[in-house]
C-alpha cells in the first residue's frame, strides 16, 4: 500500500518492515463481531516510521444503494490504512510488542536491531557497520590533520566525533532519549 501524507510518501513496498503483530479482538467498528487486525511497523529510507493497519471483519453492508428501501447483506469487509508515527511512538509500539510474552525470539531480535535500547543484552562493541560517506575537501583536510596528531583511524575518529556531538545535542535537549545512557562513551582498549 502506498499513501502520501503531508507531502511524505509511505509505501509498504519500499520501506523496511521491522515487525508485525496480528490479533483477533472485538472492536466497536464491527459492532461486536471479531476483527482480525494486522499491524506492521515500517521504517522508510528517510527515517520515518509508520504503521500499516489491515482490519478484516464481517458487517452489514448496503448492497443496492437505495436510500428508501435499502437491502443489507452480511459481508467480509477489509479496512486498510497507513498511520505515520514519531520515533517516540514507534519505540512505544515496539516496546509493547517486545514485552509481550507471546512475541517470538525472531521478532524480538528484529526489534532490537532497530531499537537497541529495548534489548536486555548490551550491544556488542565489536560489531561494525559499513557506511559510505562523502566529505568536502575542507573536511577531508581537517580529518587528515586530526589523524596525523592522534592514534585514531578514520573510523574511530569519526565514531568519537559522532558520539560527542550526539551527547552535546542530548544535553541541550535536542534529543530527548539517549539509547545508551549507562554505557561508557570511549572505553579503553586492552
Amino acid at each position: 500500500m502506498k499513501k502520501v501524507i503531508d507531502g511524505s510518501v509511505y509505501n509498504t513496498e519500499t520501506a523496511q518492515k521491522i515487525f508485525e503483530k496480528f490479533t483477533v479482538e472485538n472492536e466497536p467498528i464491527a459492532y461486536g463481531s471479531e476483527v482480525k487486525k494486522l499491524q506492521q511497523l515500517y521504517k522508510t529510507k528517510s527515517n520515518r516510521y509508520f504503521v500499516y493497519v489491515k482490519r478484516e471483519f464481517e458487517t452489514w453492508v448496503d448492497v443496492n444503494d437505495d436510500d428508501l428501501n435499502p437491502k443489507y447483506k452480511l459481508e467480509e469487509v477489509i479496512d486498510e490504512k497507513i498511520i505515520p508515527l514519531s520515533l517516540a511512538r514507534a519505540k512505544q509500539f515496539a516496546r509493547e510488542v517486545y514485552s509481550d510474552d507471546q512475541t517470538d525470539e525472531e521478532t524480538k531480535k528484529q526489534i532490537e536491531k532497530y531499537f537497541p535500547v529495548l534489548s536486555k543484552d548490551r550491544l556488542d562493541r565489536e560489531v561494525k557497520y559499513q557506511k559510505k560517506i562523502y566529505l568536502s575537501e575542507r573536511a577531508n583536510w581537517y580529518l587528515e590533520l586530526m589523524l596525523d596528531e592522534s592514534k585514531d583511524t578514520n573510523s574511530s575518529l569519526i565514531e568519537k566525533l559522532i558520539i560527542k556531538e550526539f551527547k552535546r545535542l542530548h544535553s541541550e535537549g535536542v534529543f530527548v532519549d539517549d539509547p545508551f545512557p549507562d554505557e561508557e562513551d570511549f572505553p579503553e582498549k586492552e
